[in-house]
């Protein structure tokens, strides 16, 4: 992917389950803010990939976004996103930031737990959830980056500023103050 691209970054802010969670979309084209978008998803709910879709389509940037950037696999708590339903639909490709190695196993049996404590069916979850298995994932800087695209250093540093600042405003707005890393 070219450098010079809009990312769009999603996060959410402090979730309590069953409740509705921030979610802060932020646009960046080369390291420079462009946008901020905002929505509600619910906590550990399954309406992530929709509000997502939803908030991207309405914008005035979506026909410039090529890049989707999340922390994870899952926002709000366990709310996954299905990043190939998300993706097909904005005509986007996705990149997941994570500061450790992907740990699909733990996310599995906490969606299990989840479905059991919830009396919920989180099966769908966690076929998204082992769908994503099968993109690779390469070290850049100090984070481990997964996409089903080619990611160049560069944009994959753009996407993690671009996280690191809707993790900053979506915290900021919700508690009233920043604090932590992404």
């Amino acid at each position: 992917m070219k450098s010079g691209v809009r990312v769009a970054a999603v996060t959410s802010g402090p979730a309590s389950r069953g409740k509705k969670a921030l979610l802060v979309c932020v646009i960046m084209q080369n390291r420079a803010l462009e946008g901020v978008l905002s929505s509600h998803v619910t906590s550990d709910g399954s309406d992530a990939s929709s509000k997502i879709t939803a908030m991207l389509r309405r914008s005035r940037f979506m026909e410039q976004v090529k890049l989707i950037a999340v922390n994870g696999i899952t926002i709000a708590g366990l709310n996954v996103i299905d990043t190939k339903k998300v993706g097909r639909a904005l005509g986007a490709s996705f990149i997941i930031l994570t500061r450790h190695r992907p740990r699909r196993r733990l996310l599995v049996k906490a969606l299990r737990r989840l479905g059991r404590e919830t009396r919920t069916s989180t099966k769908g979850r966690i076929k998204v959830v082992e769908g994503a298995a099968g993109l690779g994932f390469v070290k850049v800087g100090g984070f481990f980056a997964q996409s089903d695209t080619e990611i160049s250093e560069d944009i994959a540093r753009t996407a993690f500023e671009a996280l690191r600042l809707s993790h900053i405003i979506s915290r900021g707005i919700a508690t009233g103050e920043s604090k932590g890393r992404v």
